[in-house]
């Protein structure tokens, strides 16, 4: 007799996650150092972007232009293997993103909008921001960038003269990380379809995501006319490997390359399956609940709790976020202590910057392997970077600590809620 089954409702999902979230697993996955390679070439073009950043805003002489700057630089984390034609739409992506962030911020404190207006609109840049990083596909660290530069932008008391050099800044600090970025492409084309390929077959037996990850890279290769010829050596080195023999490959269809998607087409496509709905929802609504509660409690910065619920919410289930959030919370606690002496010294600008650059290049050769290990960097130059805006001591990384547990603690609580029926599908 033919039976049918009913995915579980939201509510027994709920429940189910409820009780997954205290799984000892989540410890576990919070505290393994995951295997990363090629981290040395990104690490390097992160640092000098957000160095270069910092010290072309500080001699432009403009108040509040190197922090703004160095944000702006930080779309520079937002590429590591992609192919150069692909690394520069989504390296301007991110520039203009936190770009605009920063304008929309700056304005509404312009404005002088009440605290819990300012953070709804940078609830509204949370959602926005994780609508587009989710429908081109950017990967980590996803709209965390855009909701830290609108968390820096809504502080303070601009004038419109402000909002101008604050905006400009940060998108010449957005122009400068693209420049550093695409640098390679002078002397090194096809370095990262080779780089692709070499992590393709470094694994014995071959690993089918970085196959088709390196086929990805290979497709944006050959259809551009520079690059193509080496693409096409590759692709046929591919399937040399794959079939364990000599391959006769007389037509580029037979490279088992896909046809390359444009960056409209990848959005079209991801928005269109309906899969970025709950994330954006759950981003928009964490951030916005973090940061109000914040405020609620009496604490600085109130918008480093959207930051931080938002960085918990990147992943779509229980297993993963929780896991994160974990990370996060402590990772931040543990690194606002590392700062805290940092601040009290109260340095001046080029040890600053020197100290940002060592801290963005760490971070960038860790994030990969432990989010937890990357925060205890990564808290200590967000305050560095936060002090060069205004004088700051240790409450600033008290701050920092109690928003950014809270922050985590929202979205775990929010990964618990806020479920509906294609998440569970996908998770079968």
């Amino acid at each position: 007799m033919l039976t049918t089954t009913t995915p579980p409702g939201p509510p027994a999902t709920r429940r189910a996650a409820a009780r997954g979230l205290l799984s000892t697993s989540h410890l576990a996955a919070a505290l393994t150092m995951q295997p990363a390679d090629a981290t040395v070439a990104a690490a390097l073009r992160a640092g000098f972007a957000v160095g270069a950043a910092l010290v072309l805003g500080h001699l432009s002489g403009l108040p509040g232009a190197a922090g703004f700057a160095a944000l702006g630089a930080l779309a520079s984390v937002y590429v590591r293997w992609a192919p150069y034609r692909r690394r520069a739409e989504l390296v301007g992506i991110a520039g203009l993103m936190i770009t605009g962030a920063v304008a929309v911020a700056s304005l509404t404190a312009l404005a002088g909008w009440p605290a819990p207006v300012e953070m709804f609109v940078v609830a509204l840049v949370a959602a926005g921001t994780s609508l587009l990083t989710l429908a081109v596909r950017t990967g980590p660290p996803g709209p965390v960038m855009a909701i830290f530069a609108a968390g820096a932008a809504v502080a303070g008391d601009p004038s419109l003269t402000d909002v101008g050099v604050r905006t400009g800044a940060t998108l010449g600090g957005a122009v400068l990380a693209w420049l550093v970025c695409l640098s390679g492409y002078v002397l090194r084309p096809s370095e990262p379809a080779g780089l692709a390929v070499r992590r393709a077959l470094r694994t014995e037996p071959l690993d089918p995501t970085r196959l088709a990850q390196a086929r990805e890279v290979l497709a944006d290769d050959l259809s551009h006319r520079r690059t193509a010829p080496a693409a096409r050596d590759l692709a046929l080195l591919l399937v040399e490997v794959e079939d364990g023999e000599s391959a006769s490959v007389t037509v580029d269809s037979d490279l088992r390359v896909p046809e390359r998607r444009s960056l409209l087409q990848v959005a079209r496509e991801t928005v269109h399956s309906g899969e970025v709905t709950v994330p954006v929802l759950r981003i928009g609504i964490g951030a916005l609940v973090a940061s109000l509660a914040a405020l609620a409690l009496g604490w600085g910065h109130p918008a480093w709790a959207a930051v931080g619920a938002a960085a918990a919410l990147q992943g779509r289930h229980i297993h993963t976020n929780t896991p994160r959030a974990l990370q996060r919370a402590v990772g931040t606690a543990v690194g606002a202590l590392l700062a805290w002496p940092l601040l009290e010294a109260h340095l001046g600008f080029w040890v600053v910057v020197a100290v940002v650059v060592v801290l963005q290049v760490v971070t960038e050769l860790f994030v990969l392997r432990n989010y937890a290990v990357a925060m205890l960097v990564i808290t200590p130059m967000a305050l560095m970077m936060t002090s060069l805006g205004a004088p700051a001591d240790g409450a600033l990384a008290l701050d920092r600590a109690l928003t950014t547990v809270l922050g985590a603690a929202v979205g775990v609580l929010m990964t618990v809620v806020v479920h509906d029926r294609w998440e569970q599908t996908a998770g079968r």
